[in-house]
Order: structure tokens, then sequence, then C-alpha cells
């Protein structure tokens, strides 16, 4: 009874990570995205299918290969989904609207198909209450594209930003960019230059 009764559960999850995996590839806006969803979902529920088959047969023999089987997609399908998407942008296959932030621009070299570059900084900025980007949410941000905020720091709170995230007085941002970007970064917030206010910290 227990065992059956594991072996339905384990089906039923299963399948619903398959139809989560289905329902993401008609709802995600972009091939990266589509691919991220159905790869997870489809390797958690093949994996708790497979689990069901064993337990149902209770066979050695069936048990054996259903372990070589779940080696072999866990293995295999984040590999096939990492080469698919390097395939998709090295093809300039477009990103959603929504993307924000796109870590590679610049980074990648069509003709030896290296990433190389500068490593980034991470800078904190403090946006004191005068400038153009209080108001204003980080999609509507001119940054620069491959620079990325990581953290607002607000009242003693770590804000994860996100596109509806709205800048506010006295924000302090953790912001990831090259240092001849800061410049750049400085102008999109409408900040002065280095020295002086506000007060810029290169973290180390």
């Amino acid at each position: 009874m227990i065992y059956e009764t594991v072996t339905g559960v384990l089906a039923i999850i299963g399948s619903m990570f398959i139809l989560i995996a289905s329902i993401g590839i008609v709802r995600m806006p972009d091939l990266f995205l589509r691919q991220q969803v159905t790869s997870k979902a489809s390797v958690m529920g093949l994996t708790c299918i497979l689990l069901a088959v064993a337990l149902h047969f209770g066979s050695t023999v069936v048990t054996l290969r259903v372990s070589l089987i779940i080696c072999f997609v866990v293995l295999t399908i984040p590999v096939a989904t990492h080469m698919l998407a390097r395939a998709g942008y090295t093809t300039n296959v477009p990103l959603s609207d929504e993307t924000i932030v796109n870590e590679l621009v610049g980074q990648y070299d069509p003709r030896t198909h290296f990433l190389a570059g500068e490593d980034p900084t991470n800078w904190e900025l403090d946006i004191p209450s005068d400038s153009v980007a209080v108001g204003k949410r980080v999609a509507e941000l001119a940054l620069p594209a491959d620079v990325l905020i990581l953290a607002i720091h607000r009242r003693g709170e770590v804000v994860v930003p996100r596109g509806q995230t709205v800048i506010q007085a006295w924000d302090k941002l953790s912001v990831l960019a090259k240092r001849e970007q800061l410049v750049l970064v400085l102008e999109s917030l409408g900040l002065p230059a280095p020295v002086g206010a506000p007060r810029i910290v290169e973290r180390t």
C-alpha cells in the first residue's frame, strides 16, 4: 500500500513538472527563458516518473536501468541546453523586450567564440534627492547594456532591484560596472564626476 501511494505521488509530481515545462514553452518570451524552464522542469519531471516506474516494478534490473537513465538525463540535458543557448546567442536570436541586462554585450568574439574582457567592479553610488534618477524605475534608467545594479540599500534594508523597482532619494546603489563605464553610469543617474558628492566607493 505504501509503495503504491509513493508511486502514485511520484507519478503525479513528475507529470506536474512536465506540465510546467509545457506551459513554459508557450508562456516564456524568448528562447533562453524557454530553455531554462523546460530543462529544469523536464529533468525533475522525468526523474520523478522514472522513480515511480522503479517502485512500481520493484525489480533490480528495472531499478538499475532507471538509475542509468536518470544519470544520463541529469548529465546530458543541462549540457545540451547550454549548447543550444550558446548557439542561439551566437546566431543573434533576439532577447525578450523585458530583458534589462545582457552581460555578454561586448564580451563575445564571434571569430574565436571566446568570452573576454576586463572584470567589472562593484561600485557604491549615493543617490541625492536632486538626482534625475529619483522616481524612475530601474528599467527606465539609461544604463549601459552590460551594467548591473546588484542591490539597493535603503534605510537599513537591502532591496533586490527589478525592472519595476523605483529609485528613491538617498538610496545607495551597488552597481557592477567596468571602470571606463563609470562616467556613463554617472551621466545616466544624473550624478556629478567621481570627485565630491555623491560619494563613490569602489568595493574590493
